[in-house]
């Protein structure tokens, strides 16, 4: 009788720890979740099927090819000016060339700005792959390409010339179409299209935004049709803080964002390299269609470390509010998540330390960003000091 109640309790003993347990460990689990493999966790590095969907979980830096020997247009292997800095990845979205030579979605487009910043090559990575070709015709009006943007309606190039002091359209075969000049243009640097958008105060059928590195403008370029012909209307709609020489301000656009909870739709962003800052412009098309000159400094999304003078940045496409930002002063890649304007990564891509005086071993400027075919990230970046472009990826 005893031995019979004795097991009893035991068993008794028994069930109430495992009651206990069932209802303490998906308690303790919520405080954790992000760390325990198990736990769906939004801000984890793999989405449900297991892909890399942010930096932390990347692995590789590979050389994708050299931007300083490059194939010309008869198949040989020349050198050209180098220093690569603008990073265009042409979407998929994008009319592709019916020529061999022309742009096709998946290619990677870099800007050689050359040694003194008045280079005039652009060269051409064929579905992401080396070695890189000419694509460019030379131009005496192309001089100091910085950053780039496709127009995914006509498959054409926008480049911002630094030194040129204008803005180029090259089409998909590498020729000029047009080079855009105007007053408000203070040595364009920055470049990024509104994929379309109208703007229906004045007529626009989409626009295009530079920034301006010698006076930190941001300008609006609108695309009119007028009598049957394409015309150019340019207004500034930003003013961010001055450096003491170049203000290298980067530029992309969302068609929407989250930005501390709430909802902003058309955000040109904006970075803001003085003060270590994101800046957001909602409502980016339609924003100041007059001829003054705005000097809004758009909404912070994101302020201070591990941003450290940020050079260039791109959307990470498997996260819609998470952006890629790359340090002039530190060689790193930073990522930020956007909606709850934290940094959630920092990866080194370059270990050559920066002198912060002059800028020398400054390698990072221009990246691009897309999903693999195993549904992973993957990063393109261009290297100064190696004259590369390289990409960071899984394997």
């Amino acid at each position: 009788m005893i031995k019979r109640n004795l097991l009893a309790l035991i068993a008794s003993a028994i069930l109430l720890v495992a009651v206990m347990a069932f209802s303490i460990i998906p308690a303790f689990a919520s405080q954790f979740r992000g760390y325990i493999p198990w736990a769906a966790a939004k801000g984890s590095n793999h989405d449900r099927d297991n892909a890399v969907i942010h930096i932390a979980g990347l692995t590789r830096i590979s050389e994708v090819g050299s931007t300083a020997f490059v194939i010309d247009a008869n198949g040989k292997t020349v050198p050209v000016d180098p220093n690569p800095y603008g990073v265009a990845v042409v979407p998929a979205n994008t009319p592709a060339s019916n020529l061999p030579a022309g742009l096709k979605p998946g290619d990677v487009v870099v800007t050689d700005i050359g040694n003194n910043h008045d280079g005039g090559v652009i060269v051409r990575f064929p579905n992401a792959k080396g070695p890189a070709h000419v694509f460019n015709t030379p131009d005496a009006n192309t001089k100091g390409p910085a950053m780039q943007a496709i127009n995914t309606t006509t498959g054409t190039d926008w480049v911002a010339n630094l030194a040129g002091n204008n803005v180029q359209i090259f089409r998909p075969n590498g020729t000029v179409e047009t080079t855009l000049t105007n007053p408000l243009f203070n040595h364009p640097w920055g470049m990024a299209f509104n994929q379309g958008r109208k703007n229906p105060i004045d007529g626009s059928v989409s626009s295009f935004f530079t920034s301006n590195a010698l006076d930190a403008t941001i300008d609006r370029i609108d695309l009119v049709v007028v009598n049957g012909k394409l015309t150019f209307k340019v207004f500034q709609i930003g003013q961010l803080t001055k450096m003491v020489e170049k203000t290298k301000i980067g530029l992309i656009w969302t068609p929407s964002l989250t930005i501390q909870g709430h909802k902003q739709n058309d955000v040109l962003l904006a970075l803001d390299p003085a003060n270590n800052r994101i800046a957001a412009f909602p409502n980016s098309t339609t924003l100041n269609t007059t001829a003054n000159k705005s000097t809004d400094k758009g909404l912070t999304v994101f302020q201070g470390k591990p941003l450290n003078t940020p050079g260039g940045f791109a959307l990470n496409p498997l996260d819609t509010n998470a952006v890629l930002v790359v340090n002039l002063n530190d060689n790193n890649l930073v990522e930020v998540d956007m909606a709850h304007s934290k940094a959630i990564g920092v990866r080194q891509l370059d270990n050559v330390p920066v002198d912060p005086a002059n800028g020398n071993g400054s390698a990072l400027f221009g990246i691009g960003a897309v999903k693999d075919q195993q549904g992973n990230l993957r990063v393109f970046f261009t290297d100064d000091n190696t004259n590369t472009l390289d990409v960071l990826s899984v394997n």
